[in-house]
Order: structure tokens, then sequence, then C-alpha cells
């Protein structure tokens, strides 16, 4: 067991885009709803999320953009960016509590706790000063900023997009490691996070992108993470590592065409579990992308259980059937951008 807490709030709820818009807190009450029904908060602490504070958030984010976001919430039309993420009335108040969340997770491992989950949050793309991909805040980047003073932090975000508001938010910064594993072509949404894309300044070398093929499923997805993320991560040594888990890359998500399945996810977390206990970091999850409703919050509960160090059992059958198999062609393809990332990062045996 590890001291685990769950960061709450019935209000998450309100952060979800009308209409056919396929962001929905659904995915966060299902897997809740998972959870209870098999006791975990039996031996999982739940604390209530509390909006960030607006000081805190300009800490990344310009304070023009953020009252910006607060004239749209009040209109309750229009976009905060080219189309992606439509305002609603109230968006600014739903956005500040799901990204005060990760802010309360990270009170809690200042706290003692050794694991904390937000799936409310999660907000990769948010950038400085302007929303994308769903996203308002970039709560990531937020306590990624807070906690770098008392940590060496390493995020692992293997949501099916990459992470580019996080990556543009510390592209320059030595103290977090941005790892990230997503589908890319250039016509992919956001055309970012190739493999030579490395960081700048002293941040050169601390931002690492496995760009995958559409196709690619749980052997090779896996084969590079413990390939090039796991290696990095043991050169790093993270004191704090901050997991984004989008469901999105999963097989049967229907805007990313990646193909793990619950068990290529609960082999990442493993690995991760193992470098965790190896260093002695704390680790904070978020939610992300995931947009069947179902296999997400499926994803989400396995995940949480493994984190806390509970009865395994519980959650079999939630699991999909068999690990996934890539083609040969992909397999290639992988292994080409494994071959590469190994030299520019110094990974090779």
């Amino acid at each position: 067991m590890r001291k685990t807490v769950f960061i709450w709030n019935e209000n998450y709820l309100d952060y979800s885009f009308p209409g056919d818009h396929p962001f929905k807190s659904l995915r966060e009450s299902m897997a809740k709803k998972l959870m209870e029904e098999r006791g975990f908060f039996h031996e999982i602490d739940l604390e209530n999320a509390e909006p960030v504070t607006e000081s805190l958030l300009e800490k990344i984010h310009d304070k023009e953009y953020i009252e910006f976001v607060k004239k749209k919430s009040l209109e309750g039309k229009g976009y905060l960016d080219d189309g992606d993420t439509p305002a609603f009335k109230g968006i600014y108040e739903a956005a500040i509590l799901r990204v005060g969340g990760s802010v309360k997770a990270l009170e809690m491992i200042e706290k003692g706790y050794d694991v904390a989950i937000n799936l409310g949050g999660g907000f990769h793309h948010a950038k400085k000063s302007s929303a994308s991909g769903f996203c308002v805040f970039n709560d990531v980047a937020l306590i990624a900023k807070l906690a770098e003073k008392k940590y060496k932090i390493a995020i692992v975000d293997i949501d099916g997009h990459h992470g580019d508001g996080t990556q543009q938010l510390l592209f320059d910064d030595n103290r977090v490691l941005k790892a990230s594993l997503h589908m890319f072509h250039r016509n992919f949404f956001p055309g970012t996070g190739n493999y030579d894309e490395i960081g700048e300044g002293k941040g050169k070398g601390f931002t690492i992108n496995v760009p995958l093929p559409p196709g690619t499923a749980d052997d090779a997805y896996i084969s590079a993470f413990k390939e090039v993320i796991v290696r990095k991560l043991e050169k790093f040594k993270p004191e704090l590592i901050i997991i984004v888990e989008g469901g999105d890359s999963h097989f049967d998500d229907p805007l990313v065409e990646l193909k793990l399945s619950t068990k290529g996810y609960s082999e990442v977390i493993n690995e991760i579990l193992s470098i965790a206990k190896r260093f002695s970091s704390k680790i904070i999850l978020l939610g992300g992308g995931g947009y069947n409703y179902e296999a997400t919050a499926r994803i989400w509960t396995i995940t949480t259980a493994q984190l806390a160090g509970l009865d395994m059992s519980e959650v079999d059958l939630l699991h999909d059937c068999c690990f996934t198999s890539s083609t040969n062609f992909v397999k290639e393809k992988v292994n080409e951008v494994i071959k590469k990332l190994k030299e520019i990062h110094g990974l090779l045996d």
C-alpha cells in the first residue's frame, strides 16, 4: 500500500463542452463510480478540490489572457481558440477548479502522501496566452513550476496527443524533464512533438518526444517506453513524477489511431512505479484526453489501483482481453524512432 489521496469536487462535472463536442466530464464520474463500487475509498483518502487563485495562474499565463477567458465565460459564446475550445457560461470557474485540483494534489504530496490523483487535470495543450485542444489553463506546467524548487520533476505524458503547451511553457527548464509519447504526423493535432524537439537554452536535452506512427500497439509502445523513457528517467533520477494519462492512446479511441490496451497502459505504469521505487519518487497522476469514455474510465480505475497498491483482483474484469500487436511495418518505424532518440539523448548502450 502507498499512502494515496484522490482529489475530487462534484463541480468538476461543469467542465464539459456542449453539443456533440468530444470532451465530456462523464469520463471522470464513470471512473469514480467504478472505484466506489470496488471499495477504493476505504483505502484511499478523498480530498476536496478548490479553485486555483488568479495569482498562481499568472505564474504561467498572461494576465490579459486570463481576463479574456473571464470575459468569454460571462458571454458564454464563441471560442477561446481557433475552434476546438468553445466558450460556455462558467467555463472560467470550471477551469480554475480543475487546475486547483492539481495544485491540491501537489499540496497533499508535500504533506506526506506518496501518490496524489487528480483525474480532473491534465490540460497539457493550454499555452501562455491561449487555449488549445479543449484546454483552458495548463495545470501540468503550473504544478511543475510550483514544485521545482523542492523536487527534481519528470513529466511523463502518455496522452495520445503531444503535450505541446506543457513543452512550450517549460522548454528552457532544466529542473523538469518533459517526456511525451504520442501519435505523430504533420496533419495530426497539434502537429508538434517530433524527436528533434529537445528543449532550448539550459533546458536543452530536458525535453524528449517519442513520435509514434498510427497503429502503434502495446508491443512497440512498451518497447519505446523501456528503451527511451525508462533510460532517460534512470539518468535523471526524478524525485516527483507527474503522469498525464490520457485515455486516448487506447485502441477504441475515436480521435487517435494508437492501439494501446488496458494491459499496455498497466505495463507502462508498472515501469513508472519501478522507477519511483528505485529513486523514492512521489507520484501525481493527472487525467487528460480520452474520448471513448468507458475505456478511459477503466484505464484510470486500473491505474489508480496500481499506484495505490490495492488488490489488483478487484480490477481484473476491467481489463481488455489481451495485449495488442503492431504490424511489422509499424514496428520498423518505431524502431527507427528509438534509434534516433538514443543517438540524440545519449542513450546508446
